[in-house]
């Protein structure tokens, strides 16, 4: 049947397809910003460290190195000031999401600053909140210092020793001057520090690896790293969660002199592969 004139005049004041525009947008999905895709393709990890600049420093660089390739994202919180060990696992359990979130505590032994009962305490709080710890005795530069030697001397906790070899050291680019005062001559890891550390990550870790089997307790061994992440809060014992490291579930955290577990974090991201699970 033909339309009237009044039906095509009517059908010329009608906007023309603005019934299928709206149709249209009704069935597009709304788009999402850019950054809520981050944490569908890479898992979050929370760190939380007693020093401000060097761990920061650290944490940034393989958060820029390895990040994306490696599928994950480090979300770093310190204070200005610095935190004793129980306020470093404080923090990171504040800082977390949800209490199954993958957290870190990094701090040291450092025994001019009488940790002796902070430290324990600090050990089995995060044991029981399900966070991770990297305890380094007698300090996170142990760890920087791993890249480019072993180091088995035990200094008793104190940090002198460590520092000369790291200044002293050929290829420690950009130490020379490091922890001296301030500016280029204070702490931190500039590009040139960064860039000397990248590239000697296996050494770092195999070195470490070495100093737990070297552990004065006996019984320790890196071979018995466990790997799972921590289920959640109040999912294990203090020695379950102590025998993660590598170290006997009854070994003394105060008395792994040298040794430093920042090893594990790297192995945990898949930065640095695990001898043990490479056999």
């Amino acid at each position: 049947m033909s339309r009237g004139p009044q039906d095509r005049r009517q059908n010329r004041d009608q906007p023309r397809g603005r019934r299928r525009r709206r149709d249209a947008d009704e069935a597009r999905p709304l788009r999402r910003p850019p950054q809520s895709y981050e944490d569908e393709s890479r898992r979050v990890v929370y760190i939380a460290a007693e020093g401000e600049k060097t761990e920061r420093d650290y944490i940034a660089l393989l958060n820029k190195t390895y990040g994306e390739r490696k599928k994950f994202v480090l979300k770093f919180h310190g204070a200005r000031n610095g935190l004793r060990p129980t306020e470093v696992v404080q923090k990171v359990i504040e800082s977390a999401s949800d209490p199954a979130d993958e957290k870190w505590a990094l701090f040291d032994r450092d025994a001019r600053d009488n940790r002796d009962q902070d430290i324990p305490d600090a050990m089995r709080e995060a044991a029981e909140q399900g966070v991770q710890v990297a305890l380094s005795h007698p300090s996170f530069e142990l760890w920087l210092l791993l890249h480019f030697q072993q180091f088995t001397s035990q200094e008793g906790g104190v940090n002198d020793a460590v520092l000369r070899r790291l200044r002293e050291h050929r290829d420690a680019k950009g130490f020379a001057e490091y922890d001296r005062s301030s500016g280029d001559r204070g702490k931190g890891l500039d590009d040139q520090r960064g860039q000397s550390l990248l590239g000697r990550e296996k050494d770092a870790v195999r070195h470490a690896r070495k100093l737990v089997s070297l552990c004065s307790h006996g019984s320790c061994s890196a071979r018995n790293l466990a790997h799972a992440p921590i289920p959640g809060p109040r999912t294990e014992s203090y020695e379950e969660w102590n025998r993660r490291s590598g170290h006997a579930e009854n070994c003394d955290p105060l008395k792994r002199d040298p040794s430093t577990d920042v090893w594990r974090l790297l192995v945990h991201l898949g930065i640095v592969e695990d001898e043990t699970s490479a056999r």
